[in-house]
């Protein structure tokens, strides 16, 4: 028997799947139309905010989906949260600078794995309860294409100096959920690694298109990340540079800060991210409160103004850090009560598109 190879218009048609998923798969906080952050309260409605809540590209692959598999399922806690300003410093004025950090104590690996699990298990049983058939984890497990996935992945938690990425539990952290936690590290070795995982990414596309049919499921993947503070700088833009004063602020509350699902579905493949954040109860910390100053701290301000006296510099300068002391049993339960309100979303707008 005589076996031809794919013709050329079928494999730019598998590339051009590729190029969508890969669209498909970028984080949340890659989406450019994000809008005002809703406040989840008493008078939050569910069926009604999901309406407008997110953004979809192509619903073709929404259509018709009646089984779902959910390969990867992460939540990224942020744990240190940081921003400056500065002015150009023209003639002869001197440059103003000024930086604000933030960082999360009192949780850590435990809260955020118990938070993801309970999570992970509300979502299931809300995706059955809209009439949608789970394939069983045994079977994901079993499937060929996702053994090769899971060989590539990288175990989690994924911890930077800024976040930890958890993952639900046996399931697998590859393709552009691995990737932007690759990017997440800083400097140059972060980026080569970050490219790295990148080409990793896109290979996983062709073993996922191959897991879907395997499983004859919908593949349904979830990423969702979750702040600790908000914070805001005035040196924004080159006018805003201009100026002879930098100014930076912060707000400390937690949010849902961004979600974002991918759906593989008969070789079709759509993004869905969520607009908005969701604010929640600043109840969840027992203090806010700067950072203590150490007599190194005191020693080392000294001398960087003697080094600019004598130097007869004019820049300015100033730096603060702030601790956001988490209550553990509160912030569970407002991280994730407003989790599980983002995945209700995710679910009723599922349910609408199908």
């Amino acid at each position: 028997m005589h076996h031809t190879r794919p013709s050329f218009l079928a494999r730019v048609a598998r590339n051009s799947l590729c190029c969508l998923a890969l669209l498909a798969a970028l984080p949340a906080a890659q989406a450019k139309d994000e809008v005002t952050p809703l406040l989840l309260d008493a008078n939050f409605n569910v069926a009604k905010t999901a309406e407008t809540a997110f953004t979809i590209a192509d619903t073709k692959a929404l259509k018709g989906v009646t089984r779902v598999a959910i390969p990867v399922f992460t939540v990224e806690f942020a744990t240190a949260e940081s921003v400056s300003a500065q002015t150009s410093g023209f003639a002869a004025a001197g440059r103003a600078s000024s930086s604000m950090y933030y960082k999360l104590l009192g949780v850590g690996e435990a809260e955020f794995q118990a938070i993801t699990d309970a999570l992970y298990l509300q979502f299931q049983q809300e995706l059955k309860a809209s009439g949608l058939e789970l394939v069983a984890p045994e079977q994901l497990q079993a499937a060929a294409a996702y053994g090769k996935l899971k060989a590539g992945a990288t175990p989690a938690p994924i911890k930077s100096d800024s976040a930890m990425l958890m993952s639900a539990p046996g399931l697998a952290v590859y393709g552009f959920t691995r990737t932007a936690a690759s990017n997440s590290s800083k400097g140059l070795f972060g980026a080569i690694a970050g490219m790295g995982a990148g080409f990793a990414a896109v290979g996983a596309i062709s073993d996922s298109l191959e897991l879907s049919k395997q499983l004859n499921a919908a593949l349904l993947e979830v990423r969702l990340n979750v702040s600790f503070a908000q914070l805001e700088s005035s040196g924004k833009g080159f006018l805003a540079r201009l100026t002879d004063t930098a100014s930076t602020s912060g707000k400390a509350f937690p949010s849902v800060s961004g979600l974002s699902a991918s759906v593989i579905h008969n070789s079709t493949s759509s993004s869905i991210v969520m607009r908005h954040s969701l604010t929640l109860d600043a109840s969840a910390y027992a203090e806010v409160r700067e950072k203590a100053t150490t007599t190194a701290d005191v020693a080392g301000a000294v001398a960087v103004g003697l080094l600019r006296l004598a130097i007869g510099s004019n820049d300015s300068s100033s730096s603060t850090e702030m601790e956001v002391v988490a209550d553990p049993a509160k912030y569970r339960a407002v991280v994730g009560a407003g989790l599980g309100t983002a995945g209700s979303l995710l679910v009723a707008r599922l349910k609408t598109e199908r």
